[in-house]
Order: C-alpha cells, then sequence, then structure tokens
C-alpha cells in the first residue's frame, strides 16, 4: 500500500515537473536571447496567429496527462496499467528529445524560420534527426492520449 502511494507521488511529479521545466528553459531562453540581442521568434511560415496557436496548443494536451495523474479523470476507458508504463516512458522519452534538442541548438533555435543566418546544426543529436524536437512533441502527445485513453486529445493536436 506505501509502496503503491510512493508510486503514485513520483508518478505524478514526473508528469508534472517535465513540463513545467521545459516551458522555463524555453521561455526563459527568450530573456537569455534578449539579453544578447537575438530575436527568438523567427518568420512563421503560415498566418502568425495559426503558427504560434499551433505551437502553444501542445500546453493544452500536456495538462490533460498532468491532471489525469493528479486523478482528474479524463479517460473514456478504463485505464490499463500497462498502457500507463508505456505512455510514461514515451512521455520521459518526449522530453529528453525536447531538452536535448533545445539545448543543442543554443543560439540558433527559433520558433519558425530564422529571420538570419544561422549555422546547420548536424552533429550531437542532430545527426539522427533533423528535428528531434518534433519528435519529442509527438512522443508527448501520444503518451498523453494514451495515458488519459482519450482520443479527443488526438484529435485535437492532429486537426
Amino acid at each position: 500500500m506505501l509502496h503503491d502511494r510512493w508510486q503514485n507521488v513520483i508518478e505524478t511529479l514526473v508528469v508534472t515537473i517535465l513540463p513545467i521545466i521545459f516551458l522555463v528553459v524555453l521561455f526563459g531562453g527568450v530573456v537569455l536571447f534578449r539579453e544578447k540581442n537575438i530575436d527568438m521568434d523567427g518568420k512563421s511560415p503560415i498566418n502568425k496567429t495559426l503558427f504560434y496557436t499551433s505551437k502553444y496548443s501542445i500546453i493544452i494536451l500536456w495538462g490533460a496527462m498532468v491532471l489525469e495523474s493528479w486523478g482528474i479523470s479524463l479517460s473514456f476507458i478504463k485505464e490499463l496499467e500497462s498502457m500507463k508504463w508505456v505512455s510514461l516512458g514515451l512521455w520521459i522519452f518526449g522530453f529528453m528529445l525536447l531538452f536535448i534538442g533545445r539545448l543543442e541548438l543554443g543560439n540558433s533555435f527559433r520558433i519558425g524560420s530564422p529571420k538570419e543566418n544561422t549555422r546547420l546544426k548536424v552533429d550531437g543529436i542532430y545527426r539522427f534527426s533533423r528535428n528531434p524536437m518534433y519528435l519529442g512533441v509527438y512522443a508527448s502527445v501520444l503518451a498523453s492520449v494514451l495515458y488519459t485513453l482519450n482520443p479527443v486529445l488526438f484529435f485535437l493536436r492532429y486537426s
């Protein structure tokens, strides 16, 4: 009983803390970039409002998984214990890709296409994937869908 309680506490902390830390790194980077006179906002390839809405809508999906971990059920189906562990693994993997991808880009990171010349990153994690951060986002979205067993979350992200 006590083991299960600690397991739930650790699970809730992992699910909650990873997106918070990533958002702090992401938006904290804006402050650091401004101090260096670097504009982190690149050119949006589509309508700017639509572009940023689609980028930041991921926070809603991450929030659904956080709420579920807090015991606020969004599930349509009774959760399967094995599915929960698969989703937690994907969640951690996704955030690892997000953190590594963001940090390895350093001052070349932009949301959208850079307005100035930046160096093509081809080493580190970027030698395996052109955009590991997108893979991280997809893994975290899939984790959220599997964790909540709520297919509406999938359609919200991919519609």
